[in-house]
């Protein structure tokens, strides 16, 4: 069966609905904000029109839904409108426009990763009739190196905050004697990141394509996705995805134009910081204390059960799904908090044009009105408005975790913070991690402070961390004093300015 004819024969047997519908946000944010008051509402209006759907990434909009019907100025076109804060704004504009008599513009999206978000009801129908899969059964038509050659041409890296070269790790694990496994991160333990349970809440089928596409580029028959065991909605509906994917035929049949012999185990973990590190995944995995392993060997090599492993980010393998589009655009997730009017996920183009005043605008904010950005949370970096106006770099991105303190923000108060939490979050297994993030909390109490011993102390820690959570600890406190000497009580005005 050739891939058009696989992928029509699909999509005539799960049909998504065609009528006008009215899909109301009940993620994660969405249930926060209250969308549950306004269900009975929303159900007299537009009785069986009415199906779930999970937040399409815009926190600051909950409780919100989404209608979507026939455009009757476009030949079979669909027009998309979000109703945002239906607590204050009420039902009545969107009764209007579910009847035709919509205020204003649809909702425009231009591909990428987020496009199905707050879309579909997440069901393998709507999944199709968007897309889903046609990427994965084109790769399954190639030569797994092909494929691999595609995603280096593509210059896909690890969005997890490496950055690595996907094509080059995926060429370490299948150039192995065994056949690897692949290991799925979506842990995301990291305060101030959200980006994966809103894609697995919004769109499973997405990531779930992904990991075929990178089963089969590296020979990967069992895969296990590590989804953190406080995402409960991301995992359910993952799980979800996967039954409608393996009684399809997608999983564990030919329904793709080529079998797809794949064993997809969902695995979770109690969370916390460290919890992502890619050694306490194959701990936790193993059901062994999760703490960090010492490298070598690297998990391409022997990972999990000894053998050799591929790990990937969720977002990577959903960036994945791109690899045969037109023009697949260059971007990053990146979850938006803090002193922003509009605060949530957002699909960052990173193609030189982009810079953070521009992302800030979007959500709503002005570059005078913040003191500093946080970008990585408790291992990251501050950046000063100084530097809103440059073009956003995909390496500096990190995870994607962005909190923007709002101005007069008390920088060295914040940097105390982030070095308590990370000091109670050390699982203690090395004593650089254990004993330095506590005396890095001492030195940073201290009524003085003592530079050189606080960079001392942050090298030894970067030095000689079994894993990136004591190697990084002091990366953020090193970045404040630098940039926000006087918080600290350190240099004077003229030098502040010039830094």
């Amino acid at each position: 069966m050739t891939i058009d004819a696989a992928l029509t024969a699909l999509r005539e047997t799960h049909a998504a609905a065609a009528e006008a519908r009215v899909l109301v946000h009940r993620g994660t944010c969405g249930q926060a904000a209250g969308v549950e008051r306004t269900l009975d509402e929303l159900r007299g209006i537009a009785g069986t029109s009415l199906v779930e759907a999970a937040c399409d990434g815009a926190c600051w909009a909950a409780p919100a839904a989404t209608v979507i019907r026939a455009d009757a100025s476009a030949n079979g076109a669909t027009h998309v409108h979000r109703f945002a804060r239906l607590d204050e704004s009420g039902v009545v504009p969107l009764e209007a426009c579910l009847g035709g008599d919509c205020d204003g513009d649809g909702d425009e999206r231009n591909g990428g990763v987020t496009e199905r978000l707050g879309r579909t009801d997440r069901s393998l129908g709507d999944a199709l009739a968007g897309g889903a899969y046609a990427a994965a059964a084109q790769a399954l038509a190639m030569e797994p190196g092909a494929v691999v050659d595609a995603v280096e041409a593509l210059g896909l890296t690890g969005r997890g905050g490496a950055h690595f070269p996907t094509a080059l790790k995926w060429r370490f694990a299948s150039g192995a004697a065994e056949a690897p496994l692949l290991v799925v991160n979506a842990e995301e333990g990291e305060p101030g990141v959200f980006k994966d349970r809103h894609m697995l809440e919004g769109d499973p089928h997405r990531l779930l394509e992904g990991v075929i596409i990178a089963a089969h580029a590296t020979g990967a028959q069992q895969v296990f996705v590590y989804i953190n065991g406080q995402a409960r909605n991301a995992g359910a509906a993952f799980e979800r995805a996967l039954v409608e994917a393996t009684e399809a035929g997608i999983v564990g049949g030919d329904a793709l134009g080529a079998a797809v012999d794949l064993e997809v185990e969902i695995r979770s973990g109690a969370g916390g910081y460290v919890s992502g590190e890619e050694t306490v995944i194959l701990n936790s995995i193993e059901g062994q204390r999760p703490v960090p392993r010492f490298k070598p060997p690297q998990i391409t090599e022997a990972g999990l059960f000894g053998r050799p492993t591929v790990l990937n980010n969720a977002e990577t393998l959903a960036a994945a799904t791109l690899l045969f589009d037109a023009s697949p655009p260059s971007t990053k997730l990146v979850s938006l908090s803090g002193a922003v009017p509009r605060p949530g996920l957002y699909e960052v183009a990173v193609d030189g044009g982009s810079t953070w005043a521009t992302v800030l605008a979007e959500a709503g904010a002005a570059s005078h009105d913040i003191e500093a950005l946080l970008l990585g949370g408790p291992s990251g970096l501050f950046v000063p408005p100084s530097l809103f106006d440059q073009p956003l770099e995909m390496a500096a991105l990190g995870a994607g975790g962005v909190v923007a303190l709002a101005a007069g923000s008390d920088v060295a108060a914040v940097a105390l913070d982030l070095a308590r939490y990370n000091a109670s979050e050390s699982c203690g297994e090395c004593t650089p991690c254990r004993e330095g993030t506590q005396r890095l909390v001492a030195l940073l109490e201290a009524p003085a402070l003592d530079r050189p011993r606080v960079d001392q102390l942050i090298d030894v820690m970067m030095e000689a961390s079994l894993c990136q959570l004591g190697g990084m600890a002091g990366r953020p406190i090193a970045s404040a004093i630098e940039l926000f000497p006087l918080a600290f009580g350190v240099g004077s005005d003229a030098e502040a300015a010039s830094s």
